[in-house]
């Protein structure tokens, strides 16, 4: 469910809003989300040490990313 949403949202803002890059981001300490932008297509460029914060305090996030003309529709 979570990554056929996501993947309309990702064509939604290819298709419609024409932005040339999308990027997401997620706690380390959830890999579960990770694995979802993955699915949809979005490849891993970092973690950013120290770069969000959530209920258990500041966490370090790891940053995903696609490009228009990686985009597969």
């Amino acid at each position: 469910m979570t990554s056929e949403a996501f993947k309309a949202v990702i064509d939604y803002l290819f298709e419609t809003v024409e932005v040339n890059r999308i990027e997401a981001k997620h706690d380390t300490n959830n890999p579960n989300s990770g694995k979802v932008m993955k699915k949809c297509g979005l490849k891993y460029e970092g973690t950013l040490r120290q770069a969000g914060f959530n209920n258990h305090g500041i966490v370090d996030e790891s940053i995903y990313g696609l490009l228009r003309s990686e985009w597969k529709r």
